[in-house]
Parts: C-alpha cells; structure tokens; sequence
C-alpha cells in the first residue's frame, strides 16, 4: 500500500513538471514574439544615428499613449545605420520588444 502512495505521489509531482516543459519557449521564442507583437506607426524626423540605434522625433502615438518626443529605436538588421541623413522626415513602424523599441520600416517623406 505505501509503495502505490509513493508512487502517485512521485506521479503527482511529474506529470506538472512534464506538462511545464512542454509549454516552455522554444529557442526562436523571441523572435517568434517579436513577430506576433503590436506593430505601432507614426512620423517624425531622423535626429541622430548610432551603430545600432536612430532617434526620431515623432508625433504623438495614441495607441501607446505617448505625447510626441523624441527617442532611439533599436535597428534591424536590414536597416542600415545612416542610411538617411539627420533632418530627413520619416514615416516608421516599430514592435516592443523585451529589451527595447526596435524598428520594422524607415521610409523618407516627402514635404
């Protein structure tokens, strides 16, 4: 009788642990985040690159609940750092990642 207990005891104690693994992330889970996460829009103008970042003054975002400021958005990969000159007027998407804001589009506007 105390080995069946033990042994729906441990069961008890496996089968959560079991099911937990097999709801964790993946590998590619960020990534996978980052393509199901809220796109957001707006405008504004380019006032500074980095090597990995840009800072755009942008309108206000009303989704996010953001006035307009100014602020750096991380770089994808396939947006290259200077790739427009500071003072250009964009139109730009962008995800929230776990770490930053990182950019989708970068397009010029013109005025």
């Amino acid at each position: 009788m105390r080995a069946i207990f033990n042994l729906i005891l441990v069961s008890l104690f496996f089968i959560p642990v079991y099911s937990f693994a097999d709801s964790m992330p993946m590998e590619n889970a960020p990534v996978a985040m980052q393509q199901n996460a809220q796109t957001y829009e707006s405008e504004g103008v380019i006032t500074q690159w980095q090597s990995d970042r840009v800072s755009i003054s942008h309108h206000a975002i009303p989704a996010l609940k953001w006035p307009a400021m100014t602020m750096n958005f991380r770089l994808p990969p396939d947006i290259a750092p200077h790739s427009l000159p500071a003072g250009t007027p964009v139109a730009f998407s962008f995800v929230k990642t776990e770490t930053a804001y990182q950019l989708q589009t970068l397009t010029p506007l013109k005025r």
